[in-house]
């Protein structure tokens, strides 16, 4: 018992004490943590621009910077292509004869007695004869027609003259009128024929002719009778085009394209073209119970030496459906003759000779077909993109108006240079095969730190630029340059603005002339003109004060609860291997960019120092610098909200010739020292 109460007093007080209290335990904790890292070098501006002396690894300058590209968009195939379609209007049937005999013993029975004798027969006067069926099967089975003919022929085998035959011929199954005529003064082996209209006409394969009326003259004497002999009629139909018709429909060719059919090209005018890329599609449709074929052919495509040609099949509908097929041809590497249907008759442009067939294949079956039955032919060139074309690219003037291009030379630097024999041009390319002109109407140097402008007075731009046609081979071109140097322009003040930003104002003109190649002008897919400033600067800078910068991405969030900081210091570290001193400044950033609040540091300890030199300005040995920044409440505040970290560095030259190496960059790290209070919950 006194052991328990020996441990329990001790224990209990604790407890009690921390029953007590009202706020948590707290205590301070400090994080030490890298903030950011960077090195600067002449590198800001952009190491492909600068090439390396080899006897000393000191700079030089060689830059190209494009100020403008021209492209002939005018160049450009536009889908183009046909829709044909025909439906029971455009389709044929056979035109063909059938014939039927009315003899005479049909006319009058009593001639049937006679047959075989020798006898006058007197004037034959004979009304509303019994009608004689007729099959017309081999026509159709039954057809509503648009437009046709029915030719009647009434040939004279009897004995003696016909004076008149009225003829009327029905349908069978409903006694309607098709064909109702006179034949008059039809002599012994004569014949007589009329034509009848069928537009609007339904005609079904069972027939009846009916001779209303005969009227004969006397014989001349005794002649023989024949009772199997009399009026033969001939019923011949014709350029039948029905709108409905049950029939076996005959082959025959449906669509028939064989022409030149034209391109857009947006103003050129092509004689030659190699596709890079392009589609010809054809969709073909049918609700015809028939087979189809089609056949096309572009006589002046050519792949390899070849011919674009193809023979598609489409089979016969089903009843009440349809029958579909889609064909999609690639036309790379295709060489089109755009020069028309017959270029050694008719040479013309942007015209290819097409051939298109498309042919019912008949099975001899009758089938059904109305109006609502049809063929539909949809055939379209797709995506035409050149991979080079031959022709007269057009007289065409572009004027850019005021532009802006951004000049990468001195990307992320301002500041006092000067440089020492440099050589600027202004040089334009041109790949596009035909003759052009390039007028500079204005050209301004924007410092985008500075805000200061500069522009370019150059007397040489007075004049047009004129440009030359390249060979015909790809990726060639021709180059038109014009120097510009102290004694014909203020150049040397322009380039020393150190611009970020080119503001120009220019004119293209291709062609200026007019056709005078011929149609021999050419591009291909890439071709273009291109309008760049070019800058040869040697090893030598006379340096003043410039500026190297950078940004760096941070978060303060990543290191925990960020609220429970309560005080913060910088330990920044540079290393320069410039033969300059510099100063730095830091300025927190938000993640838009904006600014949030530059760090503080003390003017005495921003100097960076030069690194140290051999006798020839060589850096043996790089400067190291360290200093510590404190950061107050506010501070702290605009670090946690930070997303990026501008780094500044501004170099003060001594404004002499000076050769800067390689080796030159500075480093600029950073760790933060922050201090946390941890606190304990109850």
């Amino acid at each position: 018992m006194k052991t328990f109460t020996k441990f329990f007093w001790p224990i209990a007080c604790i407890v009690l004490l921390f029953a007590c209290k009202r706020e948590p335990l707290s205590w301070d904790n400090r994080v030490v943590a890298p903030l950011f890292k960077t090195k600067l070098g002449l590198g800001q501006i952009d190491a492909k621009f600068l090439t390396k002396t080899p006897t000393d690894s000191s700079y030089k300058l060689t830059y190209e910077n494009l100020v403008y590209s021209y492209r002939m968009a005018n160049v450009r195939a536009y889908d183009t292509g046909l829709t044909a379609s025909f439906n029971l209007k455009k389709l044929k049937l056979n035109d063909q004869t059938i014939v039927q005999k009315i003899t005479l013993g049909q006319i009058n029975p009593i001639f049937k007695l006679l047959n075989g004798q020798t006898a006058d027969i007197p004037e034959q006067n004979q009304g509303n004869l019994s009608p004689v069926d007729i099959d017309a099967s081999a026509f159709f089975e039954t057809a509503t027609l648009d437009s046709g003919y029915l030719d009647i022929s009434i040939s004279n085998n009897l004995p003696v003259n016909v004076k008149l035959v009225v003829f009327e011929l029905t349908n069978a199954g409903d006694n309607s009128q098709v064909a109702y005529d006179s034949f008059t003064n039809i002599p012994m082996n004569g014949k007589v024929t009329k034509r009848i209209d069928l537009r609007d006409k339904t005609v079904t394969k069972q027939l009846k002719g009916s001779i209303k009326r005969l009227t004969t003259e006397a014989s001349n004497g005794p002649v023989l009778i024949d009772a199997d002999k009399g009026v033969d009629v001939e019923l011949t139909v014709s350029q039948l085009r029905p709108r409905y018709a049950i029939a076996a429909f005959p082959s025959q060719n449906v669509i028939e394209q064989d022409e030149g059919l034209t391109v857009f090209m947006g103003g050129a005018e092509v004689k030659y073209f190699k596709a890079k890329a392009g589609k010809l599609k054809i969709n073909l449709v049918s609700t015809i119970q028939e087979d189809m074929t089609m056949y096309f052919e572009i006589p002046s495509a050519k792949k390899n030496g070849v011919v674009l040609s193809s023979i598609v099949k489409l089979p016969a509908a089903p009843a009440g459906g349809s029958s579909k097929r889609f064909e999609d041809f690639d036309l790379t590497d295709y060489i089109i003759d755009f020069r028309g249907k017959n270029p050694d008759v008719k040479d013309t442009v942007n015209t290819f000779h097409q051939i298109l067939i498309v042919r019912l294949d008949s099975s001899g079956r009758k089938v059904a077909i109305g109006l609502r039955d049809s063929i539909r032919l949809e055939y379209r060139m797709e995506s035409l993109v050149p991979d080079y074309a031959i022709g007269y690219m057009g007289q065409s003037l572009t004027q850019t108006g005021d532009q802006k291009a951004p000049f990468d030379l001195f990307k992320g630097l301002n500041g006092d240079f000067k440089f020492k024999d440099f050589k600027v041009s202004l040089v334009v390319k041109n790949g596009i095969g035909a003759d052009g002109r390039v007028k500079i109407n204005s050209l301004k140097g924007e410092n985008i730190f500075t805000k200061n402008f500069v522009a370019l007075n150059a007397t040489p731009l007075a004049n047009d630029i004129l440009i030359t046609s390249p060979p015909f081979v790809r990726d060639a071109y021709t180059v038109s340059e014009v120097v510009l140097d102290g004694s014909n322009s203020n150049i040397k003040t322009f380039i020393e603005n150190l611009p970020q930003m080119l503001d120009y104002n220019l004119d293209m003109e291709v062609n200026p002339n007019g056709n005078v190649s011929l149609y021999k002008d050419f591009v291909f897919d890439n071709s273009r003109v291109d309008v760049l400033l070019k800058v040869e600067a040697p090893a030598n800078f006379s340096v003043g004060e410039f500026v190297l910068r950078d940004t760096q991405a941070i978060d303060l969030q990543t290191m925990g609860d960020v609220s429970r900081i309560k005080s913060a210091k910088m330990e920044v570290n540079v290393s320069n291997t410039f033969p300059i001193g510099a100063k730095l400044q830091l300025t927190l950033l938000d993640a838009e960019m904006g600014s949030l609040t530059e760090l503080d540091i003390d003017p005495s300890d921003q100097v960076i120092e030069p690194a140290v030199t051999d006798v020839n300005g060589y850096p043996s040995q790089p400067a190291e610098t360290f200093f510590t920044l404190g950061l107050g409440k506010d501070k702290i505040e605009a670090l946690k909200k930070a997303k990026f970290i501008a780094i500044t560095t501004t170099f003060m030259g001594s404004g002499q010739m000076q050769k800067i190496y390689d080796v030159s960059s500075i480093s600029v790290s950073t760790v933060v020292d922050f201090e946390y209070e941890v606190k304990m919950g109850k």
